[in-house]
């Protein structure tokens, strides 16, 4: 029903925001308070990249209709987005068959709009001779190139965040076309778990949590940026976006990345700086920073730029507070819940605040003083360059144009920082490491592979998918991986992939899709629309008005057995999420949601398995890790997941019980864990064993225990 009744929102959304298009950004005032239900600004053809927009009047099963451009197909899942702005995700399932077939083309045309075979192969080449250069250089060699076995499950790992199945790895290893690798990482990128796994690494840079603050939902914000990537938004739109983002959190769920740090923006500030430009100056937040160029009057001047925005109407929360007070009898979970969708929102005024602070002790400043905006630069020519052309005569526009300078090609560092990170994600290891400081791009191990692929992404219109096709092409990345190498005696130059452990995601997916099979990559988890019942209309506040959005709360969360506006309800048990999911419904074992790692709470509770395995508390960027830990084996050996694992019911377990020879059931469980075949030993071994009474959920175990399994090669 919740899929059903997406046209009818639609319809309903544009009607009713119609004639309320933002026109500029209007001064604050100083009045009663009263709700400012700010609609999110239509995003330009340019924000889904530089293909023509691809405009069509969709219809569903039940003959309603809508005016929406094509973003994205990705298997049974279909993304839309309107002319306000809204983008939509749904199953395919919904609409009727002639718009299905329409939808398939739409995706051959922008796979043909694509960087073409030539350009991927080019790039991917350049990135080779570069690396060869350097190893050369330093008498090293590249690898040798990895196994296909090899090859098959670290693609699948890094694009499409799991394992292959037994069938999807018996598949490709009997494919004999000498294009197949090509031909299988751009079915990855196209496949739902590309997303999937976006997400996962996306939420870990991002800081996506469940609640901020004391408590605040942001199912609006990750609902936004998983509807953002199932789009393929180009990495540039999308910051441009999260940093730009106006109104409240229960209209645009863009604003989430920017209200994480309402109530501490010079944290922000700094947060933002590492995130996009892998700049540190959380130093100089405090005085001038011991290690680095940048002085304590830099970092202020930066922050202007957002000194005049505000995340929290405390006037609001005020009045919502005293009236729900007066009454009594309003629940005060709901009311709290209503006061956090509606008081946390960004909005620009007319002055500009920030001051340097009281112990301000520099000679090129006076404490308390007035800060004037300026943008910081690496290199003495920067400032020449037309990005950093900024006004800041207007404080109400002073984040669109730091947003303009940040996004900018021109920007020194912006795809520089993106690019290094895309390469860490594929290889273990950033060209300059660490990665949230790339001031000196000297400590690059190859300055000319750093330029290179600053080059490619620039030229893929920050395409991030486009430029990981590049890099999983190139023999680089399809060498054999090396051992982790110890930073402390030198760079790494990258003879290959390093040798990873699986991140707590890829091993969750890779657990949960060989319990269930590929069923899990239709599972998806959307909670932002419940959470809209308690946005209060523009306007006044009054009691009648939060009396009918805690009724609307009520009805969003019938039947859930949850209160409305109560943690659980809000995503606090992972085991309350059912009335939460699109498509298929996820599966419960052994206490156990088997959803993927992107469609369960952020971050999972504690004592889940993802945590227990380095999933981040995401206080942080990049605060993920991969150590390791007696709890992670104890989960392996006798917890619910090592339950899981020797189910009979598993995927797995049932794939190798309909092979009719025990040598067929022990290569059919090898290819779903391991992704090759046995050798004849260890055929043999468990064969043997298999006479002896070992059981195929046990074979399964031992599989799932081994260090094949949990690190990438």
């Amino acid at each position: 029903m919740r899929l059903l009744a997406l046209f009818a929102s639609v319809c309903l959304a544009l009607s009713a925001q119609a004639a309320a298009k933002k026109e500029g950004k209007k001064e604050a005032k100083k009045a009663e308070p009263v709700v400012k239900a700010v609609v999110p600004p239509a995003a330009p053809v340019a924000a889904l990249g530089e293909r023509a927009a691809i405009w069509h009047t969709w219809t569903d099963k039940e003959g309603q209709k809508v005016d929406a451009q094509f973003c994205g197909l990705s298997g049974d899942f279909i993304t839309i987005q309107t002319r306000d702005g809204r983008t939509y995700h749904f199953k395919t399932d919904i609409l009727v068959a002639e718009d299905v077939e329409f939808a398939r083309s739409c995706l051959e045309r922008n796979r043909q709009n694509s960087f073409s075979p030539a350009i991927i192969a080019s790039a991917a080449a350049d990135i080779d001779r570069l690396v060869g250069a350097v190893l050369t250089a330093n008498k090293q060699t590249l690898n040798a190139p990895a196994t296909d076995e090899q090859f098959l499950r670290r693609i699948y790992l890094d694009a499409a965040g799991r394992v292959p199945t037994a069938k999807e790895a018996a598949t490709f290893l009997a494919s004999t076309a000498p294009d197949k690798r090509a031909k299988l990482i751009d079915e990855l990128v196209f496949s739902p778990g590309y997303t999937m796994q976006m997400f996962n690494w996306m939420a870990d840079l991002l800081r996506v949590k469940d609640t901020f603050a004391k408590g605040v939902p942001a199912f609006t914000f990750e609902d936004w940026l998983k509807t953002r990537l199932a789009a393929n938004a180009p990495w540039d739109k999308l910051v441009y976006e999260m940093v730009t983002a106006d109104g409240r959190l229960s209209d645009n769920g863009a604003t989430g990345f920017m209200l994480f740090d309402a109530e501490m923006p010079l944290d922000g500030v700094s947060n933002l700086m590492t995130t996009f430009l892998g700049t540190n100056m959380a130093c100089a937040q405090c005085h001038d920073h011991p290690l680095a160029e940048w002085k304590q009057r830099d970092f202020y001047q930066m922050a202007a730029f957002f000194g005049a925005t505000d995340g929290k109407d405390e006037a609001l929360l005020s009045v919502i507070n005293k009236i729900a007070r007066a009454d009594g009898g309003l629940p005060k979970a709901a009311v709290k819940k209503i006061a956090d969708m509606n008081t946390f929102r960004l909005e620009d005024l007319d002055k500009q605040k920030l001051t340097f602070p009281k112990d301000y002790k520099y000679k090129d400043a006076k404490p308390g003083e007035a800060v004037t905006p300026a943008l910081i630069a690496w290199e003495k020519g920067d400032k020449s360059l037309p990005a950093y052309n900024v006004s800041t005569k207007n404080p109400a526009q002073l984040r669109d144009e730091f947003a303009r300078w940040l996004t900018s090609p021109q920007n020194p560092r912006f795809a520089t920082n993106i690019a290094n990170r895309i390469w860490k994600k594929a290889f273990g290891l950033g060209v300059i490491e660490p990665v949230n400081d790339i001031d000196d791009l000297s400590f690059a191990s190859s300055p000319e592979l750093m330029a290179h692929l600053t080059f490619v992404m620039k030229a893929a219109k920050f395409d991030l998918r486009e430029v990981q096709r590049v890099i999983y092409n190139s023999k680089t990345y399809q060498a054999s991986a090396s051992a982790t190498p110890d930073l402390g005696k030198g760079r790494y130059l990258f003879n290959g992939p390093v040798v990873r452990r699986l991140t707590a995601e890829q091993a969750w997916d890779s657990l949960v899709v060989t319990a269930v099979g590929t069923y899990a990559d239709n599972v998806l988890l959307r909670r932002g629309d419940d959470l809209k019942a308690f946005a209060l209309p523009a306007g006044k506040v009054t009691l009648a008005e939060l009396k009918n959005a805690v009724d609307r709360g009520k009805k969003a969360f019938a039947g859930t057995g949850k209160a409305a506006g109560s943690k659980k309800a809000a995503g606090g048990s992972s085991l309350g999420l059912a009335n939460g999911y699109e498509g298929d419904k996820p599966v419960s074992r052994f206490s156990l949601l088997l959803a993927r790692a992107s469609e369960l709470p952020q971050p999972s509770p504690e004592t889940h398995f993802l945590r227990l395995w380095g999933q981040g508390d995401r206080l942080l960027a990049d605060s993920a890790t991969n150590d390791g830990s007696v709890p992670q084996v104890l989960q392996m050996m006798n917890g619910a997941v090592g339950k899981l694992v020797a189910d009979t019911r598993s995927a797995a377990v049932m794939d190798a019980m309909k092979e009719k020879t025990a040598d067929a059931q022990v290569t059919s469980l090898y290819l779903s864990y391991l992704s090759r075949k046995p050798t004849a030993k260890e055929l043999a071994v468990a064969g043997k064993s298999l006479k002896d009474g070992l059981g195929l959920t046990d074979l399964a175990w031992v599989l799932a225990n081994t260090r094949e399994f949990l690190f990438v090669q």
